[in-house]
């Protein structure tokens, strides 16, 4: 899911990473060849009554249980040419607790800008994705699935000046340990999982870019209703040229009226970090 660093030309795309944190939606940037980036955040997500509905995460970060958590994501990106990079990621869960591992989420990925146009100013990209199986246990608590899980995320990416928007299509084969429960819910879950998301993201000034991010997403439960939705609001402070502060609050429901109106919403997430390049 984002470290977002505006450009004003598409050319400079090579050079440029997005990321997930702390936007959901990726953007067709790449780590540039030969260069690190390590992004460390934390997230609360507060439920509201209860239910099942998994919030829409980074794949391979869902959170099923259904009470509230705290938990601590990490990335590790590695630039391998001009638009070529790798990642691997985990995510350590401070609350809830369990007998269980608290790092859960291991996940592999590679993003591959296959296409861009300078002078129409837009990229593609696609992002395959490996989702380690969890335990059982963390499973049962919600932290993951007990199975291999992967996906593809296929991206768009169009820049201007002072403005720039991301589409996500993102396809993820989720099965799971169907002898055990899912985040306590024992309904049959999903396991062909659809999300579409879009990003505006501005750029304020040359340290400062806020960003909307929406999306709808498969629920999982197969006896609720096919679709939920989140909308969420970010800002991204560049610190110096190669660390970042990112902030999110994401609010998640059955319809937009749960996430961007006044209606109650089915969770929140509040999420903060910083992003290093080097």
């Amino acid at each position: 899911m984002c470290r977002i660093l505006i450009c004003t030309l598409l050319s400079c795309v090579p050079l440029l990473v997005f990321g997930f944190e702390p936007l959901n939606t990726d953007d067709a940037g790449t780590v540039a060849s030969g260069r690190n980036q390590i992004e460390q955040y934390f997230f609360m997500i507060n439920r509201s009554g209860g239910n099942q509905q998994v919030d829409i995460v980074t794949p391979g970060e869902e959170y099923t249980g259904q009470s509230s958590a705290k938990a601590f994501p990490f990335t590790y990106t590695r630039g391998l040419g001009d638009d070529l990079e790798a990642s691997i990621s985990a995510t350590y869960y401070n609350d809830p607790h369990g007998n269980y591992s608290k790092v859960t989420n291991y996940v592999i990925a590679s993003k591959w800008r296959f296409y861009e146009d300078q002078e129409r100013q837009y990229a593609l990209a696609i992002k395959p994705t490996i989702v380690l199986p969890s335990s059982k246990q963390q499973q049962v608590a919600g932290l993951g699935l007990a199975a291999m899980n992967y996906g593809l995320n296929v991206i768009a990416s169009k820049y201007w000046s002072e403005i720039e928007v991301h589409l996500n299509a993102i396809y993820m084969r989720s099965p799971y340990n169907t002898n055990f429960s899912v985040g306590y819910g024992t309904d049959p879950n999903r396991t062909n999982i659809f999300l579409v998301s879009i990003a505006p993201v501005w750029s304020i000034n040359q340290s400062l870019k806020i960003a909307l991010d929406i999306g709808a997403s498969t629920n999982p439960p197969t006896t609720e209703q096919y679709l939920s939705h989140y909308a969420l609001i970010a800002g991204i402070y560049s610190l110096t040229h190669d660390i970042d502060l990112g902030i999110s609050y994401m609010r998640t429901g059955m319809n937009y009226g749960e996430t961007i109106a006044l209606q109650q919403s089915s969770a929140t997430r509040s999420e903060v970090g910083l992003t290093w390049r080097f």
